[in-house]
């Protein structure tokens, strides 16, 4: 027996809630399938029609159907009457309006799926199979079903398992784009890109406003580096789902990325702020935007908030010091520091920050133990060794000035400067201070040269 498709007049909507499968996007599908039969007049047409289709009330569609009688319902409007019922979380009333049918008629396919989803609600794994089983029996030819047998190897991350069914649903309805998306998010998992985006573009072309092929599509062309495309299916998702925080996100991730849209991706970030404010991963790109942009209050501010969601999250724990040491607050950074320290102990900037640190605040004995910790794991002779012990010691600074001029990483030489300059400030010594820092500001893409702005500039806002 096929499956029956309920058709009215401006009644499609409840059409596809009737068809619909809980996937694992939770998206409703709203394609309709070929075969149609028209409700008796005085059933679920003619009671919904203008309950459903123009509020979308599925509270006030069930009250409707109730009031009309449920006992009277033909089998159609009976599937309908269990469809919103589970769609409104009434499982076990759904369930018994399809056990109804199926003791009717069991070769209602439609019937045997629909208590499928309602069981796969439940978290009935058993019951849903034997369900699932039962209406692809009746019907072989049921793409639905199919393509729901392909979500839930999906969901155990069968992927073989998963294709087989998938391509089993295509072959029934070609054109199906939740199907043709959800083959291509199993070959892109296993890095067939090629022709997952072979597939999403079908998607896309069969349903233009399908969100979710085009965020796939998105994702697939960013491993492929087409970053335009992948934005361009983001600006449609966002037009099209203007609330859904992810698709902002997304986007914000290219923009940073790929393109060094700061400004685009900040607005996107604070979209995603406005719509989830708990949204830790924007958060952690805001926080990075900001400190990035060298607008330290800001990003002092969303560090922070990081920190109190996640207090375990360590990236938070270098800049955390790096504002903390740049409004003077030395106790406090020292404690970050050491933390940072702690979770890399192979970057010599943690310790000799948590050491200037507990020096500036007064701690001169601890400052001097870290100081002396950290030279020892260093040779005499090299860059690092010879700063690190006039840091030490704070007496000439000749042999460290001396080894910095030879030394041909400019990288490491600069950073090595910004030490030199702390003790020159911790002295007093503020035109040594200001010297330095003037000649690092400028730089960027390091915790040291950061600082050295911000002694010139304050903290940008």
């Amino acid at each position: 027996m096929k499956p029956v498709v309920i058709v009215c007049i401006d009644f499609c909507l409840l059409a596809s809630l009737w068809i619909s499968c809980s996937t694992a996007d939770g998206q409703a599908r709203k394609d309709m399938l070929d075969d149609e039969v028209v409700l008796k007049p005085g059933n679920a047409a003619e009671v919904l029609d203008s309950v459903y289709s123009e509020g979308h009330d599925t509270t006030a569609a069930l009250d409707a159907l109730e009031k009309s009688g449920i006992e009277t319902m033909d089998v159609e409007s009976r599937l309908v009457y269990a469809v919103l019922l589970r769609n409104d979380g009434r499982l076990e009333e759904s369930r018994i309006q399809l056990e109804t049918i199926i003791e009717e008629d069991a070769r209602t396919a439609p019937a045997w799926y629909n208590l499928a989803l309602v069981e796969h609600a439940a978290g009935h794994e058993i019951e849903r199979d034997s369900a699932l089983d039962s209406a692809l029996r009746v019907d072989p030819t049921f793409a639905e079903a199919w393509m729901f047998r392909g979500n839930l190897a999906i969901s155990r991350s069968d992927w073989s398992a998963a294709e087989t069914n998938l391509n089993h649903a295509l072959k029934l309805n070609p054109d199906s784009a939740e199907s043709l998306a959800k083959l291509a998010w199993v070959l892109a998992k296993n890095e067939r890109v090629d022709e997952a985006l072979g597939l999403l573009n079908r998607a896309v072309d069969n349903d233009p406003d399908y969100v979710y092929a085009r965020v796939d599509r998105s994702r697939v062309n960013v491993v492929l580096r087409n970053y335009n495309e992948a934005e361009r299916d983001l600006d449609v998702a966002i037009r099209l789902e203007p609330d859904v925080p992810w698709h902002y996100l997304d986007r914000a991730r290219i923009r940073l990325r790929y393109f060094k849209d700061y400004e685009g991706a900040q607005e996107d970030l604070e979209n995603v702020e406005r719509l989830s404010p708990n949204n830790f991963f924007a958060l952690v790109y805001l926080a990075g935007l900001h400190d990035e942009r060298r607008r330290f209050d800001k990003a002092h501010h969303y560090y922070l908030k990081v920190a109190e969601f996640r207090p375990d999250y360590v990236w938070s724990y270098m800049p955390l010091g790096k504002f903390a040491y740049i409004k003077g607050a030395y106790d406090e950074a020292a404690g970050w520091f050491q933390k940072a320290a702690a979770e890399d102990p192979d970057e010599f900037s943690y310790g000799l920050m948590e050491a200037l640190s507990l020096l500036r605040s007064g701690r001169t004995t601890e400052a001097d133990q870290v100081f002396a910790e950290i030279l020892r794991s260093h040779k005499p002779g090299e860059t690092a060794y010879e700063v690190i012990r006039f840091c030490a010691e704070r007496g000439s600074d000749y042999y460290a000035v001396n080894a910095l001029n030879k030394e041909e990483d400019a990288t490491l030489r600069e950073r090595l400067w910004f030490y030199m300059g702390a003790i020159y400030a911790y002295e007093e010594n503020e035109v040594g201070a200001v010297a330095v820092n003037k000649r690092l500001a400028e730089r960027s893409g390091k915790m040291e040269f950061d600082i050295a702005w911000a002694m010139l500039h304050g903290t940008g806002g």
